[in-house]
């Protein structure tokens, strides 16, 4: 790991302005640009090495091998561990990290790497946790890996778990759109419905039930990635309208899609 930018002006004003806005007023549109914008974002994170690194004669600044960083870790209100960074010097400096800290520089796919690697003992980031505190779950990290690497989503509820439905506060009409336009091709699929779906002890998360008729996982694999980019860093789960949390949806909506023909 390389810290030659250690001393490197770092900002992301784009990132803290998407921030606000969505402090100020949570909707689609701010929460489109907030995920925009994390994406592109490179954090300062405070550590602490067992060894300080030292300038080569180049004046750069490389970790020796062997080198252990211990990177710092906040526990919030539930007990769970959660990992600060930065979007510039001056939030880190008015934190409780601003000394006996080091600083690393990482963009956000490290950050998210050492979450998902962490085997559960790091929760989540934490962007700017004593002013705007704006908070990504690691179950959000592992939901979105896992469609972006196989396009599909695995929604798992406990046993016995309360789930709760509505209708989502504010509708993501992009993503329903780009939803009609694939489904539009699908002779198998007669009506699509969404709701939003609360679980205890997890992020809410659209959930998409189809009418479909036959396999539908190649219908799920080619609408995830269609969707995701519009559902504003939401986790999107998939299931058949046939099946007992489907039935639910249908029972409390209309459909956001028809197959032509069956509109009557």
């Amino acid at each position: 790991m390389d810290v030659k930018d250690i001393g490197k002006k770092i900002e992301n004003v784009e990132l803290v302005e998407a921030m606000h806005a969505v402090r100020e007023n949570e909707n689609k549109d701010t929460l489109k640009q907030l995920f925009e914008s994390v994406v592109h974002a490179v954090f300062i994170v405070p550590a602490k090495f067992d060894q300080e690194p030292k300038p080569d004669e180049n004046g750069k600044v490389t970790f020796q091998d062997g080198v252990k960083i211990n990177f710092s870790l906040l526990t919030n209100e539930q007990g769970d561990k959660v990992l600060p960074c930065f979007t510039d010097y001056e939030s880190m400096a008015s934190s409780q990290f601003n000394d006996g800290f080091q600083r690393i520089i990482l963009p956000y796919k490290q950050l998210e790497d050492l979450v998902f690697n962490s085997n559960g003992n790091i929760s989540g980031i934490a962007m700017n946790p004593f002013t705007e505190n704006c908070f990504i779950s690691g179950e959000f990290i592992r939901q979105y890996r896992e469609s972006s690497r196989t396009g599909l989503v695995q929604s798992k509820i406990k046993p016995g778990a309360t789930v709760k439905l509505r209708t989502p506060k504010y509708q993501p009409v992009q993503m329903l759109d780009a939803a009609r336009e694939y489904l539009a091709d699908k002779e198998n699929v007669d009506r699509a419905y969404i709701q939003m779906m609360e679980e205890q002890g997890q992020e809410d998360k659209y959930l998409v039930a189809l009418e479909v008729n036959g396999d539908e996982k190649p219908v799920f694999a080619g609408l995830i990635p269609l969707m995701k980019p519009h559902s504003f860093g939401i986790e999107v789960a998939l299931v058949r309208a046939d099946n007992m949390l489907g039935k639910k949806v249908t029972e409390v909506t209309e459909p956001f899609y028809v197959r032509a023909g069956l509109e009557n």
